[in-house]
């Protein structure tokens, strides 16, 4: 899948969040190995713009985590910056884990890696080697995700995806 394919659907995704259809959380760039979404309650019609979360998103936090869950995957990379983090930590009011997202994650048996790149910038070749090799590492499925899922999330998702995915030239 190319980084315009990922793209596309990941703004579709979005604009049936917004309109409060949360039937789909994640595309699928390699089927049944690698998936991408947009942080949890990222574009969420209530708490989308807040930060910190208030406690009242919590269930939807936590909704969101087991869909997650449902959907198979067994490893999370986390692109977020810290202060991105810093919306889903007990000063927020969810008391999710005293780690926030990434404990919680881990918590629900998910194998996490938690690579921080800048918001708005598409992430350097080194740092994209080395989420390729934690991908090579890690339970299959994979969930990639940033906050919104356009400038971090997906090239690195369709760097992996060239490098991993027989198909993905097709």
């Amino acid at each position: 899948m190319k980084d315009s394919d990922i793209r596309r659907e990941l703004v579709r995704i979005k604009q049936q969040i917004q309109q409060g259809n949360e039937s789909e959380l994640v595309i699928w760039v390699i089927p049944n190995k690698l998936a991408c979404s947009q942080r949890p309650l990222r574009y969420h019609p209530r708490f989308g713009d807040r930060s910190p979360l208030p406690p009242e998103a919590k269930p939807e936090v936590l909704w969101w985590v087991d869909r997650v869950k449902a959907l198979g995957i067994r490893s999370i990379i986390c692109l977020l910056e810290h202060d991105q983090l810093d919306r889903y930590y007990v000063r927020g009011g969810l008391n999710l884990h005293p780690n926030g997202l990434l404990g919680y994650y881990r918590e629900r048996g998910f194998d996490v890696r938690h690579f921080p790149m800048t918001d708005y910038q598409r992430p350097a070749g080194t740092l994209m080697d080395q989420v390729l090799q934690e991908f090579d590492r890690l339970p299959k499925p994979v969930l990639i995700h940033c906050s919104a899922a356009i400038d971090r999330t997906t090239p690195v998702a369709a760097f992996i995806a060239a490098r991993r995915d027989p198909y993905s030239g097709r």
